[in-house]
């Protein structure tokens, strides 16, 4: 996995975002609101475009506002001129599902953001004062891992973290944010999505904001944030976006990626 290091000595609190999946109302909410909560660097976590399509409007305002950046498996997928998205998901359906979602947001992605996506290395590794946290879209192992915090080996946790010798991992593509707090002061989490709901009933969104400090890390939220979803699903219906798709965003619950979650009580 290629991975890319950055020197953030003086970085104390900061922002993680992903799986915008091109919805741009969600993407600026969450812009306003890490800059409300004073948070100095935004990264970028992988799955800018998605079933909302807006490809080139999204990735433009990743590249405006964004200082660090990793791939997801979308974009390596678009990247490679495949029609799916390389999900990983558990089941076919959900797959197939996802795939369609995937043909979607190649309708308006120029060739020169595609091949500018293709520039994005699939992992980072920030070195802040606290010490080295590691950035993923799926998992350190492979990019379109789900790593779900019922099913959460917190042996294979630590591993990671000593491979990259880091003191905190944070990934996103699940679509289901979690923070596991581990021995000696390290941490893995997961960000969430900024482009659908987390599966609870509720339209909100959400992202990660991360302070750090001099040997530690101080304080690990996960951001809720609300937006205007009632008027961008207007929008993408005219757009012609199949329901499957608009109805998470007006629920806060999925319509496919379901049969592939965890069994309850897991």
């Amino acid at each position: 996995m290629v991975t890319t290091v950055y020197d953030c000595q003086n970085l104390h609190r900061f922002a993680a975002l992903g799986g915008i999946y091109g919805n741009v109302p969600a993407l600026k909410a969450c812009l306003q609101d890490a800059k409300e909560q004073q948070c100095e660097t935004l990264l970028f976590l992988g799955d800018a475009i998605g079933f909302c399509g807006h490809s080139d409007e999204v990735i433009d305002l990743i590249r405006q506002h964004f200082d660090i950046l990793i791939a997801g498996n979308h974009e390596l997928e678009a990247v490679a001129g495949s029609n799916t998205c390389g999900c990983g998901y558990a089941s076919p359906e959900d797959e197939r599902l996802s795939s369609i979602a995937a043909e979607r947001s190649l309708l308006d992605l120029s060739e020169g953001n595609r091949q500018w996506l293709g520039t994005l290395p699939e992992a980072a590794i920030i070195n802040t004062a606290a010490g080295r946290i590691l950035l993923c879209h799926g998992s350190p192992d492979r990019t379109n891992e789900f790593l779900f915090e019922s099913e959460l080996d917190e042996q294979r946790l630590i591993q990671w973290l000593e491979q990259y010798q880091a003191v905190g991992f944070i990934c996103t593509h699940s679509g289901l944010p979690w923070i596991r707090h581990l021995k000696d002061g390290r941490f893995a989490a997961n960000c969430g999505v900024v482009g659908k709901p987390d599966n609870d009933g509720d339209p909100a969104i959400h992202y990660l904001i991360v302070t750090v400090a001099t040997d530690s890390v101080q304080n690990i939220v996960v951001q809720r944030v609300e937006y205007n979803h009632l008027d961008w699903i207007n929008i993408l219906k005219r757009e012609g976006v199949n329901s499957m798709f608009t109805e998470p965003l007006r629920t806060g619950l999925w319509t496919y990626g379901v049969a592939s979650l965890p069994a309850i009580g897991n």
